[in-house]
């Protein structure tokens, strides 16, 4: 493997992601730690890698146009290559389209069989000249077909989208996790102020905006200068999207409870609740994986926490623990609400996940419904936006738990889009920020 082109390891990559089942970010760091790349070189393969997975209906869409062969009769290392090919085309303004085609040829001629160089070439430059007439299905006959090639996402998703949120707001929102995410840090204000790591990156020649809603939330551009920084190593901060931050806030834990947090780990929420206890409870933090609670460990000792107490246990069943005053429900779900900063999972999941999580998400509650003390806080949320992982498991579990009502929630989050204050869908066209959903409830005294 030739260790200094990002070209051909982006394909190579792809192949890898195609060929494995593997998640994107860990095939993604196996490679460039494998490599030989200067820094400019490792963010063009980031990028390549990332958008060409995140494309790749939408290329291959354009990619038959202009090809003689069926997709599947093409080698795939080279199909590979014109992935990234065309997605350099059509993606990447910055690089010059004749650079793109000779660097696809140079990587069709170090993979393929003999002549595969000229047929990329052809293919390239065909799609060079006809850039402007390519087709797509017509939205007003064909909306999902439309939707699904146009923004490169499984047509059963974007017939969900539709349903739910009109043919504009679908639409809104494929070009919303399709735009280039953003490296968002919740700041640990128990090490230091937000204004002191704002300094901080504006002295590094970052770009600083404050958080749409959540009041310890900075976003940093360019986004890599927030990930291997000074500060992130002295638990300053913690790489957290805004919408997930805005949990622990809806949970509004106060010093010296004690807290359940369960599938607890990483440990984002967890650190995330500490802090907003100045270090004094209790946190139980819950995960059925050791190797993940590990992570919550870690964490916590980097942010210097002292309150979280890892332990192993199965959350769908119940548990051995004494009562808590609030519980957090972070349940396993579809991810449907990080497609931005995740896009492989488009590829991974299938509609009949959906209603199988649902399922493992009411056996959740059920276990932790019993650990709330009477007049206790039970949140639950979920970084999806699917109906049955969200609004449905929140309407079945006040259905089903008489014992709970609805809760508040904190009175400067965004405006609910329905009418049920204690919950919130989060839509990252309108938000802004990941997808998610949270819903809160009080345990009768």
């Amino acid at each position: 493997m030739e260790k200094q082109n990002p070209r051909l390891l982006a394909a190579l990559a792809v192949q890898t992601f195609e060929e494995s089942g593997d998640f994107l970010g860990e095939i993604l760091d196996s490679f460039i730690q494998q490599a030989s790349l200067s820094p400019l070189d490792r963010g063009l393969f980031t990028e390549l890698v990332y958008g060409t997975v995140r494309m790749k209906l939408n290329l291959d869409h354009i990619i038959q146009q202009f090809s003689s062969r069926k997709l599947r009769d093409i080698e795939p290392k080279i199909l590979q290559v014109l992935r990234v090919g065309v997605y350099q085309l059509f993606y990447l303004d910055r690089i010059p389209a004749r650079a793109a085609v000779h660097e696809a040829v140079n990587c069709a001629r170090r993979l393929g069989r003999k002549g595969a160089e000229g047929f990329v070439n052809g293919i390239l430059r065909g799609v060079l000249r006809g850039k402007a007439r390519v087709q797509y299905p017509d939205p007003a006959s064909r909306p999902t077909a439309y939707l699904s090639l146009r923004y490169s996402f499984p047509e059963w998703m974007v017939a969900d989208w539709a349903a739910r949120f009109g043919f504009t707001g679908a639409e809104e929102l494929c070009q919303a996790f399709n735009a280039p995410p953003q490296t968002t840090l919740r700041v640990n204000t128990c090490n230091r102020s937000v204004e002191e790591v704002r300094e901080h990156f504006q002295s590094r020649g970052a770009a600083v905006q404050a958080g749409r809603y959540a009041p310890d939330v900075i976003t940093v551009f360019p986004g890599h200068l927030g990930v291997d920084d000074a500060l992130f190593h002295q638990g300053a901060y913690y790489i957290q999207d805004e919408g997930s931050a805005l949990v622990a806030h809806a949970v509004n834990p106060q010093p010296g409870e004690v807290i359940h947090d369960l599938c607890s780990a990483p440990g984002g929420k967890a650190t995330h609740m500490a802090q907003l206890m100045d270090d004094q409870g209790e946190i139980w933090a819950w995960d059925i994986s050791g190797e993940r609670l590990a992570k919550v460990e870690e964490n916590a000792r980097r942010q210097g926490f002292s309150i979280i107490k890892a332990v192993p246990g199965d959350a769908s069943q119940p548990l051995d623990a004494p009562p808590g005053d609030r519980i957090l429900v972070d349940a396993p779900c579809s991810g449907l609400g990080t497609l931005g900063h995740r896009p492989d999972i488009r590829w991974r999941r299938r509609p009949e996940e959906v209603q199988d999580l649902a399922q493992l998400q009411r056996k959740i509650m059920e276990s932790a419904a019993r650990l709330v003390k009477p007049g206790g806080k039970l949140v639950y949320s979920v970084c999806t936006i699917t109906m049955e992982e969200g609004e449905g498991i929140a309407h079945w579990f006040l259905k089903t738990h008489p014992e709970f009502s609805a809760a508040a929630l904190p009175e400067w989050f965004p405006e609910p889009l329905g009418s049920e204050p204690h919950m919130r869908l989060f839509l990252p066209h309108i938000h802004r920020i990941d997808g998610f959903f949270v819903a809160a409830f009080s345990r009768k005294k």
